[in-house]
C-alpha cells in the first residue's frame, strides 16, 4: 500500500493585528530533524529585514517557536515573537526600521532542512487598523490624519506627536482608536506646506488640532489628552503647561528642558517652538573639540556613535538648565513620562528625574506616573515602538553609525510592556477607569 507523502506545513494564523501574539507552528513528519525558519519583512523605506533561527523538530516532528528555543540564530531563548524583533536590515548594517503608517504589513516565512531544500512557506499579514476603526484625512493648514471607532459617541480625544525624524505615528494611533479613542496622528514639520525643520512651530497649531476634535459631533471635548516622543515631548509637555484643556499628557523619551530649532538632525541658531508668535526662549548647545575630534574618530573607525556625551556637555549649568526648563508645574493634567535607561540620543532618565522633582507637591502629582524601562534605549516604547515588529538600536548612515540605546530584545519587552501602560493610564485618565 503507497504511503501518502504530506509536505510540511505551517500552522499559523495568516492575517492578526500587530499587537496580538502569534503563534508560529511548522507540522513535518520527521521527528529530531533539524530545520531552519527564516522571517522576512520590507519597511516603508523599501528596506528589506530578515531573521532566522534553527530549531529541532519534537518526536512528533512539530516546532513550536512559543515553547522552544533555537539551537542557534538571531536570538537564544524561548521567544514567541523572536523571529520579529531580532530582524534585521540584509545590507548587514544597522537601520531604523520605518513603520508608522496604518497600513498592514506582511511577512514571508520559510523552512529549510539540513540540506538547505525550503520544505514550507507562508506569507501571513500583521494589520493596524480594525474594522470598526475609520481613517479621516484632517483639514486646512492642518497635515496627518484622524483615526475612530464608527458609531460611538463620547470618545476622548488624544493627539501623538512624533519627534525629529518627522515620524507620523498613524499606526500608533490607529491601534489607539481601537480601544475607544479619537486619535490624531499629527505632524507638525517636513510635509506638505509645513516648516521643513524644527522652527519656530507655533504651539497655537498643536491646538488646531483640539478644535478640529471639537468640531466633530462624536468626541467628548472635555477629555483630551496628548503623547509625545523626544521632541515631540518636550512639545507635548510645553503645549499642556500653556493650554489647560488636557486631561492627560504622556511623554516619551522627554525631554524637559527648550532645545534650539534643528533641521536635517542639526541645531539651528532659531527657536523650535513660538507662543503667540513669540519665539521662546531655548537652551544654546555647543559641540566641544573633545566630542568633535571624537565624532569624525568614530566616523572614521565606523564605530556606533553616541550623542550623549554632546548633551550631558551642555547640561552642566544649572542656572541655564532652569532658565529655560519646560513650566511642567503650569500643567493642570496628570503626567506620564517613560524614560529608557540606555537611551543614546539624550538623557532621558536625567530629565525626567528633573521633572519629578519639579512637580513634588503638584496639585495632580497623585495621579502623575514615572516609568524607567531598565537597559531600553531611545525607540522602545510607545508611540515610536508597537509590539512584535522589527526592533531599532541604531542606524547607518555615510558609513556612521548612530546609536539609540538598548537590545533588540530588551526594546520589544518594552514596546509590549509601554503598550499596556498606556492603555492603563489613558483609561484612568480620560474614562475614569471605566
Amino acid at each position: 500500500m503507497n504511503q501518502i507523502k504530506v509536505h510540511p506545513t505551517f500552522c499559523m494564523t495568516e492575517t492578526a493585528n500587530i499587537v496580538d501574539s502569534i503563534s508560529i507552528k511548522l507540522k513535518t513528519q520527521q521527528a529530531n530533524e533539524k530545520v531552519k525558519l527564516m522571517v522576512q519583512t520590507m519597511d516603508e523605506d523599501n528596506r528589506i529585514f530578515r531573521s532566522e533561527a534553527t530549531f529541532k523538530t519534537d518526536s512528533n516532528g512539530m516546532i513550536d517557536v512559543a515553547t522552544q528555543a533555537p539551537l542557534s540564530g538571531d536570538y537564544q531563548t524561548v521567544d514567541t515573537s523572536g523571529l520579529f524583533w531580532s530582524m534585521k536590515a540584509i545590507e548587514k548594517k544597522e537601520h531604523l526600521f520605518k513603520k508608522h503608517s496604518a497600513s498592514p504589513i506582511s511577512f514571508y516565512i520559510k523552512a529549510f532542512d539540513e540540506k538547505g531544500k525550503m520544505i514550507a512557506e507562508q506569507t501571513f499579514t500583521r494589520t493596524f487598523i480594525e474594522e470598526q476603526v475609520v481613517k479621516e484625512c484632517l483639514d486646512g493648514e492642518l497635515v496627518g490624519s484622524l483615526y475612530y471607532p464608527k458609531e460611538q459617541k463620547n470618545l476622548p480625544g488624544i493627539v501623538i506627536l512624533g519627534g525629529s525624524d518627522g515620524s507620523v505615528y498613524r499606526g500608533a494611533a490607529a491601534l489607539l482608536a481601537a480601544q475607544g479613542y479619537g486619535v490624531i496622528a499629527l505632524a507638525y514639520f517636513g510635509q506638505g506646506n509645513l516648516p521643513k525643520g524644527i522652527e519656530e512651530i507655533p504651539l497655537e497649531y498643536v491646538d488646531q488640532a483640539y478644535r478640529f476634535l471639537e468640531n466633530k459631533s462624536f468626541i467628548d471635548a472635555s477629555t483630551f489628552g496628548l503623547i509625545g516622543h523626544s521632541r515631540g515631548s518636550e512639545l507635548a509637555l510645553l503645549y499642556a503647561s500653556k493650554y489647560p484643556k488636557l486631561k492627560a499628557v504622556i511623554a516619551s523619551a522627554p525631554s524637559s528642558i527648550l532645545f534650539s530649532g534643528m533641521v536635517n538632525f542639526q541645531p539651528t541658531s532659531k527657536s523650535a517652538w513660538t507662543h503667540n508668535n513669540v519665539p521662546l526662549g531655548f537652551l544654546k548647545t555647543e559641540r566641544s573639540l573633545k566630542d568633535t575630534v571624537s565624532f569624525f574618530r568614530h566616523w572614521m573607525t565606523k564605530k556606533p556613535y553616541s550623542m550623549l556625551s554632546t548633551m550631558e556637555q551642555n547640561l552642566k549649568d544649572e542656572e541655564k538648565m532652569e532658565a529655560h526648563s519646560i513650566p511642567v508645574t503650569e500643567i493642570k493634567a496628570p503626567i506620564m513620562v517613560f524614560a529608557g535607561t540606555d537611551d543614546h540620543v539624550q538623557p532621558a532618565v536625567f530629565f525626567m528625574d528633573r521633572i519629578q522633582k519639579a512637580l513634588q507637591g503638584h496639585e495632580y502629582a497623585v495621579n502623575h506616573t514615572y516609568i524607567k524601562h531598565s537597559g531600553a534605549g531611545h525607540f522602545s516604547a510607545f508611540p515610536s515602538s508597537l509590539p512584535h515588529l522589527p526592533q531599532t538600536i541604531a542606524s547607518t548612515n555615510f558609513n556612521m553609525t548612530m546609536m539609540f540605546g538598548g537590545t533588540k530584545k530588551q526594546n520589544a519587552k518594552i514596546a509590549e510592556e509601554s503598550w499596556e501602560e498606556t492603555l492603563k493610564f489613558l483609561k484612568e485618565q480620560l474614562k475614569g477607569g471605566r
